[in-house]
């Protein structure tokens, strides 16, 4: 193969993963089928923003930030256009974004006794933990004027006699 293919290889199949691991974690909350699909969508979209951002910025605690504020942003678009709680969405669509990875291996580092190396990770991924927080409560303050959703759901609402 190519290089110049195989990152684009790489990153498909981490937006497929992403999608495919959301949809599972969706099933695990019992979220309702008809929305499978998403919060599929909404997990992948997501982690493409967070590859993208990585791919140019290696800075993973700002990639994290602007993707969670992208998936609160697209949650609450679902949560508008299909009358549900924005929760089912952004709980799914966050699952790409935790630092499971992360966590597991300051758990190891700490156990092993390498306190160095545990406080190190134990940091970056508080970090990020913090950077997803602060993006859902950003995009959480945005109004409900700023979605394309409800300015469609309020034309309908003064449309109707």
């Amino acid at each position: 193969m190519k290089k110049g293919v195989e990152p684009m290889i790489n990153g498909f199949l981490q937006v497929l993963a992403g999608f495919l691991g959301t949809i599972s974690f969706a099933i695990l909350f019992e979220v309702p089928r008809r929305y499978y699909v998403y919060c599929g969508m909404i997990g992948a979209c997501g982690w493409f923003i967070y590859l993208v951002i990585m791919q140019f910025w290696v800075a993973p605690v700002a990639a994290t930030f602007i993707a969670s504020m992208v998936l609160i942003y697209l949650s609450r678009e679902a949560s508008f256009a299909l009358k549900a709680p924005v929760t089912i969405f952004l709980i799914c669509g966050i699952f790409c974004l935790v630092p499971g990875m992360g966590i597991y291996n300051f758990t190891y580092n700490f156990f092993i006794g390498d306190s160095i190396k545990a406080a190190q990770i134990g940091i970056q991924v508080l970090k990020i933990a913090i950077a997803i927080a602060v993006g859902i409560t950003v995009g959480y303050e945005l109004s409900p004027k700023f979605f394309y959703s409800y300015h469609k759901m309020q034309r309908n609402k003064n449309s109707l006699p």
